[in-house]
């Protein structure tokens, strides 16, 4: 189970697999946005039935499905915590007597915080259901598809620097569980001191991988300086700075 990630690319061939990328990515920004619009009860239904559908129907597993939702879970401890010493506060200034109604007042989180919540995991679902069916290329194409229509141009450097952006939210995660491992191997426990230890080293190392893949692309890109467009080749390129001096 070690090597599943948050948001990681599934391979498979399910209906959502083979689905137009350009299609996907317009059906999960419309649906991830209204899913903020819905309902309590509503929202909570949708939640389990897209849970549902990702297990039986896009072959997720059960840890796949928890990895994704762990934000959301984190989320509620968060909120609900500061709820919780809110309410303490409330309870002090008020100066009612301490019994068993109040101590359920106190310790019940508010509505609000629930909805919230709920709006988050439906969102959350509906992201990581595209990035486990979507690849890399997927993702560039999708974009590029998208602002081609839209700006009638073959040029999509918008869709470069966003597919770039997209897929390295994933790679993240990775990072993490290396640092993670290695911080567990060197005996490290989990305590706030390992956040404060952990958290410059995970900067660092997504810099550094940013750094590399933007070379990488970089060498596989050549410039065209009469015509102003960008030519990809398959094999890698001379770097750009090199071309020039040609």
């Amino acid at each position: 189970m070690s090597d599943i990630h948050f948001f990681h690319y599934k391979p498979g061939k399910t209906f959502m697999h083979i689905l137009p990328s350009w299609i996907k990515i317009i059906l999960m920004i419309l649906l991830a946005l209204s899913s903020f619009y819905i309902p309590l009860i509503p929202c909570f239904v949708l939640w389990i039935i897209l849970i549902l559908t990702a297990h039986f129907f896009l072959k997720f597993s059960i840890h796949e499905i928890i990895i994704d939702l762990k934000p959301c879970m984190v989320y509620f401890l968060m909120t609900y915590m500061a709820s919780l010493i809110l309410n303490i506060t409330t309870f002090k200034t008020s100066k009612n007597t301490l019994n068993l109604s109040a101590i359920l007042d106190i310790s019940s989180p508010d509505s609000t915080y629930i909805l919230l919540f709920m709006h988050l995991c439906l969102s959350i679902q509906i992201t990581s259901i595209f990035y486990r069916t979507t690849s890399i290329t997927q993702f560039y194409d999708g974009f590029s598809t998208i602002e081609k229509v839209i700006t009638r141009k073959q040029k999509t450097p918008f869709s470069d620097i966003l597919s770039l952006t997209l897929t390295f939210i994933p790679r993240i995660s990775v990072f993490w569980n290396r640092i993670d491992s290695a911080w567990k191997a060197r005996g490290g426990r989990d305590r706030i001191t390992k956040v404060t230890v952990l958290t410059p080293v995970l900067f660092r190392v997504s810099m550094s991988e940013a750094y590399s893949k933007a070379l990488a692309r970089q060498n596989r890109t050549e410039y065209n300086f009469l015509t102003e467009s960008e030519v990809y080749n398959i094999c890698d390129a001379p770097h750009v700075e090199n071309l020039m001096t040609k």
